[in-house]
């Protein structure tokens, strides 16, 4: 009797890509059922639709095409205490040029710009309401579910799934990080911060190429996170005057161009690690 398995390792990377797209896009159907057929609390129902889409839809892509659902991840990689320090370190010396290029993107006009302009204040509103109690409990369901989940599901879904099928299709791995980079960005529905976090989505996405461990950019992703909560928990017990979090804040000509210098130093740093490596 002919046996079938589920795991299809020789399917092309076109087909693997378009997989991933469909499986994503079945499993947002069923977030969006869901979550329309329950009434829960707006945390809750943040966490639930972040497993469902970027937690069980590239879990089942892995198993069907690669067999494995933690090939890219352990703690016993080497030089990786390297690259998590590089990420870190780049998360920080980065802010000046990523503030900057905030500050450009936000200051575009054009025609019907009324309507984005409403995304982004509708985001903002979400993010206010989250923060709203600034109870222990409620700053720590903040860090697991505004911080650490999205790391977590984000990161495996667009750099491990994403980025490798761009990457393999392409044959070209600036096509694919740049790529992924883009619908990072895109799917977050705010055009006012588009390219920041295109270029946010390049850091990770070299990160890890480089290290070719996911940890990097999850450690990356979670403490940028992390900042975003713990700015507005800070700013909304009266705890410092000024939200760190908003646009223009740590930006200044002098810091964009020396952010930028160490931003370029981090990188052929990591290449040079690299390099070692191999």
């Amino acid at each position: 009797m002919k046996k079938y398995s589920f795991y299809f390792k020789e399917s092309k990377p076109f087909v693997k890509l378009m997989m991933l797209i469909c499986i994503f896009m079945v499993f947002t159907s069923i977030a969006s059922f869901i979550l329309s057929i329950t009434s829960l609390p707006s945390l809750a129902s943040q966490a639930l639709s972040q497993i469902i889409m970027f937690g069980m839809a590239p879990l089942l892509w892995s198993l069907m095409f690669e067999g494995t659902t933690y090939k890219n991840i352990s703690f016993q990689s080497k030089n990786i205490k390297y690259y998590i320090l590089i990420a870190i370190g780049l998360l920080i010396v980065s802010m000046p040029l990523i503030d900057g290029i905030n500050i450009w993107n936000n200051s575009w006009h054009f025609q019907g710009e009324e309507s984005f302009r409403l995304m982004e204040e509708n985001a903002q509103r979400v993010m206010e309401k989250f923060m709203q109690d600034t109870s222990t409990s409620n700053l720590i369901l903040n860090i697991i579910v505004l911080a650490l989940i999205p790391a977590l599901l984000e990161e495996y879904f667009f750099r491990v799934a994403l980025q490798t099928s761009m990457i393999n299709l392409f044959r070209n791995k600036f096509i694919g990080i740049f790529l992924t980079s883009i619908l990072f960005s895109l799917i977050h529905f705010q055009l006012f911060s588009f390219f920041p976090r295109v270029i946010m989505g390049m850091f990770l996405g070299y990160l890890y190429v480089l290290s070719k461990n996911v940890l990097v950019p999850i450690v990356y992703h979670f403490f940028n996170n992390l900042i975003i909560v713990m700015g507005y928990y800070l700013f909304n017990t009266k705890i410092i005057e000024t939200n760190l979090t908003q646009t223009g804040y740590i930006y200044t000509p002098i810091l964009f161009a020396l952010s930028l210098i160490l931003t370029i130093g981090l990188y052929f740093l990591a290449i040079r690690i690299n390099r070692k490596e191999n």
